[in-house]
């Protein structure tokens, strides 16, 4: 049986998928070994004769090697690459052709090179580390906010992208909490508290922080929905949603019946007129581009000048920015492209057999699902106006080196989809128990 394996092996050129495929194999010859042995076969007969019964190794390995080996995805990384190019271009009109290309499409052309790095990488590794890379991550953070990145208006801007690399690494804490039942959902919970606190006290950016609430306890619900940490799957669904839709109703109540900034940006977006000359500006300025558009070039707008041309980067309105410099039509298209791109990321996602597989296809795509709906409905008005991270539109290399890095993964558990048969790090049993009954 060993040599049959071994020869089967060889023929794979995954090294990675071997151990899973030869486990199979060997678990199959054995359950119809047995099979043998009970109608009265000797036990070596027995397993030679399962052994036969697989057919010729060379052929069997050449099939193996078809199924089990890593894939691209050709047109998510075309798709990453003319989006990442298109993204540069809507800069030029807002930041100027001799401050943003030299220096963005440097930046793009890095980002794209880490996607493809990542893209090697063995996304299961956050399977283990997942919980040790958590406290990394938050001093790092801290290190950030303290030392490296400067404070503007109470905000650390790079913060409000690099706090979206704890998605992932849920991703991996919650594939290390599987099992455990109520203990999981609890300690997904705290997680969630926890960076919650962190991420509110890092970037300071009220939206970013909501943000990931939802994205990690949409997690938490999904992966109880799963299964993965006990059988009791409703009720553990429920105790997770419950945890993001109570505290965020709690949250809503407090801003509205509060006297800050945001609940006068909320009640603005709600009541644009009375407050035009204020926190309403915004959708007030946002409507006049969107009524003197063009299909195609510049439209007119008499609120747009060269000292309020930045709003659109620095108030999270790039895309009521592209649709006024190129026009309607540039705006759908880009829009469209960004639809697609988040459709496939979609379809990784529902294409994974294994857990982490699921957990970090899933925390990526909800990043880029998220910023993309927010940051399209925030530039035609219909979501109150916050500071967004969409992907490809933001300036700078912390937005490109984290969403390269986002990217990357979800294209990383593409690649491998077809590799892993078995949960990865699942414990499996060394010792093999067979009890054989008589009757006398």
């Amino acid at each position: 049986m060993e040599e049959f394996i071994r020869v089967l092996t060889e023929q794979m050129r995954c090294v990675k998928a071997r151990g899973s495929v030869a486990q199979e194999l060997a678990d199959h010859i054995a359950d119809q070994a047995q099979a043998y042995e009970r109608s009265g076969v000797d036990r070596d007969q027995a397993i030679a004769r399962a052994v036969r019964e697989m057919g010729d190794p060379v052929e069997i390995g050449v099939a193996m090697d078809r199924i089990h080996r890593p894939q691209a995805d050709w047109k998510m990384l075309v798709l990453t690459f003319v989006l990442g190019i298109a993204g540069v271009l809507c800069m030029v009109p807002v930041y100027g052709s001799a401050r943003i290309i030299p220096g963005q499409i440097l930046m793009m052309l890095a980002g794209f090179v880490v996607t493809i790095a990542v893209y090697f990488v063995d996304y299961s590794v956050l399977g283990r580390i997942g919980a040790a890379a958590y406290p990394v991550l938050t001093v790092f953070l801290w290190i950030g906010k303290t030392w490296l990145f400067p404070v503007v208006n109470g905000r650390v801007q790079q913060m409000t992208i690099l706090a979206y690399l704890y998605i992932p690494i849920f991703a991996g804490i919650l594939y290390q909490l599987r099992r455990k039942g109520f203990r999981a959902v609890l300690a997904g919970i705290g997680v969630i508290g926890a960076t919650f606190f962190f991420v509110g006290q890092f970037a300071a950016v009220a939206g970013t922080t909501v943000n990931l609430f939802l994205i990690m306890t949409l997690m938490l619900a999904a992966a109880a929905a799963k299964g993965m940490f006990g059988e009791r799957r409703k009720l553990w669904t429920a105790v997770a949603a419950a945890v993001g839709i109570f505290p965020l109703l709690a949250g809503i109540g407090y801003v509205c019946l509060s006297d800050g900034f945001r609940a006068h940006r909320l009640k603005a977006f709600f009541f644009r007129d009375q407050y035009q000359d204020a926190e309403g500006f915004y959708y007030v300025m946002i409507r006049d581009i969107l009524n003197g558009s063009r299909l195609f070039g510049r439209g007119s707008s008499m609120y747009i000048g060269e000292d309020t041309v930045l709003m659109f980067s620095e108030g999270g309105l790039m895309p009521t920015g592209i649709i006024y410099f190129y026009g309607t039509a540039a705006g759908i298209l880009l829009a469209g492209m960004l639809a697609v791109f988040v459709l496939r990321a979609l379809r990784i996602v529902r294409g994974q057999k294994n857990q982490l597989g699921f957990l970090v296809s899933m925390a990526c795509f909800l990043v880029l699902l998220v910023n993309c709906a927010e940051g399209i409905l925030v530039g035609v008005g219909l979501f109150p106006v916050t500071t967004t991270v969409m992907p490809f539109l933001m300036r700078g290399g912390s937005a490109t080196l984290v969403y390269a890095v986002i990217i990357g993964l979800l294209l990383s558990v593409h690649r491998y989809e077809r590799v892993y048969t078995r949960e990865p790090y699942a414990p499996q049993p060394h010792v093999r128990i067979s009890v054989k009954t008589e009757r006398r």
